[in-house]
């Protein structure tokens, strides 16, 4: 396998990479500048280090901070320094394979890849006039995301054929996605920048240092919020977790799946304590009490009445109550609760 066939050069067209010079040392090896593409969404530069084109070994990026800007390193994590064991893996798939048995049976042939090219053409063409564009479906993928000759590449290519049939959300986040609102609430926040501002910082299973662990993902954010504010962190998890290490984070566990009681039995003591400012939450949430109720709600339907035991269910959502549910005492969820109602942001 050659070089190109391995590694994407994002953001830059043959014609373009062609006029670049490429660097070499006295070992005759080449640096030739990448990303790693996996689906964390932190992109993080590599350098490639190639010898008779092949990938010797990859390296971070070592340009330094841009004081002007703000900018720092983005050094990537051990997946991203791995990334030449993805390339030359055993498992990998490296030239097109058509299926010559019963799916499956797991019977390939190799083919050339003209021939795989002329094949998904002819197909294309055969089920779009025989069945019509509906019946053509892209699957969602994410193997190596965010270069432009994979998704994007057959996205528009299916565009500008005719169309295609589209999937809902992916295959990460849509049930999530569509149960969070109705359980838990929906995703809108501030941005991770305003832990400068803030003196608590509260996070429900947030792991960074383990899920986005490099130079360009939040958690290096996180730190540099932290680093400002030098706020004091809780982290509510039922793993003691790397972050729970490099945050300094105090660590609550809990059972798994419980978060949205424990939630409840905090709620409890900022309603009952009148640690909450019920004027603030009228005016921009929906059902918190009675008054802001949609008309076609229950009269009790609202979350005030669920948490103090006047709705349906009749239980009131102490502490106690969520200590049974969650493991946590009920005397550390009080405290928690009135720590961030007396936090100043």
């Amino acid at each position: 396998m050659t070089l190109s066939q391995a590694i994407t050069l994002p953001f830059a067209t043959t014609a373009q990479a062609q006029d670049i010079p490429i660097p070499k040392d006295a070992n005759d090896e080449t640096v030739r500048h990448s990303a790693c593409l996996v689906n964390c969404g932190s992109r993080c530069p590599l350098k490639v280090i190639v010898k008779n084109d092949r990938i010797v070994r990859i390296e971070p990026e070592d340009a330094k901070d841009d004081a002007v800007f703000g900018e720092h390193q983005i050094r990537p994590c051990l997946r991203g320094r791995s990334s030449r064991w993805r390339v030359y893996s055993p498992d990998r798939i490296k030239y097109p394979m058509k299926r010559v048995g019963k799916r499956g049976e797991g019977k390939f042939k190799r083919i050339s890849w003209d021939e795989a090219t002329a094949f998904i053409a002819a197909e294309l063409t055969r089920v779009s006039e025989q069945y019509g564009r509906e019946a053509i479906y892209y699957n969602y993928q994410s193997g190596a995301y965010y270069h432009t000759q994979g998704r994007p590449a057959w996205i528009r290519l299916l565009n500008l054929t005719g169309g295609y049939l589209n999937y809902h959300n992916t295959y990460s986040t849509a049930q999530i996605a569509t149960a969070t609102p109705y359980t838990h609430g929906d995703y809108v926040g501030s941005h991770f920048t305003q832990i400068a501002h803030s003196d608590l910082v509260v996070l429900f299973g947030l792991n960074l240092s383990e899920t986005r662990m490099s130079g360009g993902g939040q958690v290096e954010e996180l730190r540099r919020a932290l680093e400002t504010s030098k706020a004091r962190v809780i982290i509510i998890d039922p793993r003691y977790t790397d972050s729970v290490i490099t945050e300094h984070a105090e660590w609550l566990p809990i059972r798994p799946t419980t978060d949205a009681a424990l939630v409840a039995g905090i709620a409890h003591t900022l309603i009952t304590e009148q640690l909450l400012d019920e004027a603030l939450v009228n005016r921009y949430c929906v059902g918190y009490d009675r008054s802001t109720l949609p008309d076609t709600a229950a009269p009790n339907a609202s979350y005030k009445d669920y948490v103090l035991g006047t709705g349906d269910d009749g239980i009131a959502k102490t502490p106690e109550w969520a200590a049974d549910i969650t493991g946590i005492p009920a005397t550390r969820i009080r405290q928690l609760a009135r720590e961030i109602a007396s936090a100043r942001a």
